[in-house]
């Protein structure tokens, strides 16, 4: 299609046609204010806060969220009929809104105060009663409403419908005793449901976990990645005096759209546990990180040791590299399973093995685009949430057809539509040959997609692997392998990420939670590395004190293969110690010769040795974080 020339406010400009007046404004700087509008969100005109006035046209304001340019328009937004128009309207939005904003948690960054402070009156028109509401009513554990605050934008229910694909809040009462509610009363169960919290443009939804905690103004915020799945969605991270206070969303349309899932945003109060723990203790008695890895050293490596090793799901690349050195040495021959991952094969030239993972394999963003996805083995939404939210986006908004094999139904199962072929328990590599000859991709009419789990162990996953490349090779599609652990394929790709049995060891390495089936009865030495006491741990005969996301420098590969650099919003503060300062230490504990001044040295011999990790000489310089202004006592 064409471009559109147009004018806005005397600008000239030209876009691909179909943009809506709204965001041609954008491209010149030029503020339409905007409720109901989002740019994820199919627009509807509700709120009509973006009147503006242009021609060829009707002599009355139009909203620009819902008008497409047209060739040669003059669009006036500071015209007199448009300027009042909107004062009109903010004057109404607010003829129920509370005058609560000095305890408002979206005071400081709230549109609502910003639009009424440059487009609407000094003062208003309205003296009759307002509404009022029971305030707060706690929609879930995690989010609260206040209905007296709600400007009916409709964000929250078109997001739910939309994009989410559930059902779980509605409009209760009609016209001007209309109100938000959810169905029935219900508390959300989405897993999904926090992202209505970013998408509210005014106080009406706020987040229970951070709910007067801080202002936007005496918190300093960090770009990182999430930790909580192999997604890699990009977050912002928010700490006030060293303490982690909230986490948010940070769009990346590569990969998460400015979504995150709900584990993401609210599980990160651990962070700021008060028994976190802070010091070596070598059998139940404080020591000194010398003094515990030598212990540890000796234990692991004692006469007869067998020794295993259980790592977090969070490991980091730099973290994984070490690791890697410790086993092709003093540590040679240990058993490793990593907790939360999958039995995934590791991705070609990561010691490929029968049924590996092409190198090349699907993007994320790729996934929009597909005319047929076909997902086996894996409810998405838990394995994976935010690929749950990509698949459902290709399906209702571009209309892409949708296969799943499951022995259980899944949440894909919300759209009437899907195929859903129910396999028999082990049996889904047998169902996906059979696929090459379905009606919906024999003549698929572009990309197919096929992304696959491991059925939580119940499926061969060699075999469904395989059976997955053919059917990929057969009809021209790409795969998706499901990662789970935050860093699994990253961790694959150096060797590191095993999936042994650590039943029969006797000395054991234990590196973040205990192992999902607890710590095995052989064990007779245990190190225990953690940021909580556990009391899986009790018995431990060396505890080290180990970081968390919020404190961890580093990188994770995300189940595409992309690499994504953290930046830690809160400080490691003495006596912990980063975890590759740590590994450095055992290592050289251990009789290994390890010298890195730092982590920047890590990725670059990393990036050098390993081609899936080259994004690593390219690792971004740490920039200073600002410190956060601080307002009033220590307390809010």
């Amino acid at each position: 299609m064409p471009d559109i020339n147009l004018t806005i406010d005397g600008h000239k400009m030209t876009v691909p046609a179909g943009t809506l007046i709204v965001e041609a404004a954008k491209t010149v700087g030029i503020e339409i204010p905007v409720f109901c509008y989002h740019h994820k969100l199919d627009p509807v005109g509700a709120c009509r806060l973006c009147l503006v006035d242009f021609s060829p046209g009707p002599p009355r304001p139009q909203t620009a969220c819902t008008t497409p340019v047209a060739e040669g328009m003059v669009v006036r937004t500071q015209s007199a009929m448009a300027v009042q128009a909107r004062a009109d309207i903010l004057e109404f939005e607010l003829v129920n809104h509370p005058l609560d904003c000095p305890v408002c948690d979206k005071g400081g960054e709230c549109p609502l105060q910003d639009f009424t402070f440059r487009h609407g009156y000094p003062t208003s028109r309205i003296d009759g009663p307002r509404l009022h509401f029971r305030k707060p009513i706690p929609l879930s554990p995690n989010i609260a409403l206040d209905r007296e605050r709600c400007v009916l934008c409709y964000r929250c229910t078109r997001y739910y419908d939309e994009i989410a694909w559930e059902q779980e809040l509605t409009v209760g009462e009609r016209g001007v005793q209309s109100f938000i509610t959810s169905q029935f009363d219900q508390p959300l169960q989405s897993i999904f449901s926090g992202n209505i919290i970013d998408l509210c443009p005014v106080g009406a939804l706020t987040s229970r976990v951070w709910r007067f905690e801080s202002r936007p103004w005496d918190m300093a915020h960090t770009e990182s990645v999430c930790s909580k799945c192999a997604v890699g969605c990009n977050v912002t991270m928010w700490q006030r005096r060293g303490q982690l206070v909230r986490i948010t969303s940070r769009e990346n349309d590569d990969i998460d759209e400015g979504w995150i899932c709900d584990r993401g945003r609210f599980d990160y109060t651990d962070v700021n546990d008060p028994s976190r723990l802070r010091t070596p203790m070598i059998r139940g008695a404080r020591a000194t990180w010398a003094d515990a890895f030598a212990a540890t050293a000796a234990g692991i490596k004692g006469k007869g040791a067998k020794l295993g090793i259980s790592l977090p799901a969070d490991l980091t690349n730099e973290e994984a590299y070490l690791f890697r050195r410790l086993l092709d040495g003093p540590l040679k021959g240990a058993k490793v399973k990593m907790h939360g991952r999958t039995a995934i094969p590791a991705p070609a030239g990561a010691g490929r093995a029968p049924g590996a993972i092409p190198e090349k394999t699907l993007r994320i963003r790729e996934i929009d685009d597909a005319r047929v996805i076909v997902v086996v083995a894996s409810d998405i939404e838990n394995d994976v949430p935010i690929v749950d939210l990509r698949v459902k986006k290709a399906v209702s908004k571009r209309g892409a057809k949708l296969i799943v094999v499951h022995s259980d139904g899944v949440d894909l199962d919300r759209d009437p539509h899907t195929v859903h072929i129910r396999n028999e328990k082990g049996s889904a590599a047998a169902e996906v040959r059979k696929l090459a000859s379905h009606e919906l991709l024999k003549n698929p009419g572009g990309p197919v997609a096929i992304l696959f789990g491991d059925g939580h162990g119940s499926e061969d996953i060699h075999e469904l692997a395989t059976a997955c490349g053919d059917l990929a090779e057969k009809v021209g599609g790409k795969e998706m392998p499901l990662y789970r652990a935050t860093n699994e394929r990253g961790a694959l790709e150096l060797g590191v990420a095993g999936w042994d049995s650590l039943d029969d060891v006797t000395a054991l390495l234990s590196w973040g939670p205990p192992p999902t089936a607890g710590i095995p009865k052989s064990v007779r030495f245990l190190t225990a590395w953690d940021h909580l006491p556990r009391p899986e741990y009790a018995k431990a005969a060396v505890l080290l004190p180990a970081t968390t996301f919020a404190e961890r420098q580093g990188s994770y590969t995300n189940l595409e293969g992309t690499v994504q650099f953290l930046r830690p919003p809160i400080a490691a503060n003495p006596p912990l110690k980063e975890a590759w300062e740590a590994l450095t230490e055992l290592g050289i504990a251990l009789g290994l010769n390890l010298d890195y001044a730092g982590i920047f040295p890590i990725q670059r011999e990393a990036a050098a040795r390993v081609r899936a990790l080259a994004a690593l000489a390219q690792a971004p310089s740490p920039e200073p974080q600002p410190a956060p202004v601080l307002v009033g006592p220590a307390h809010p």
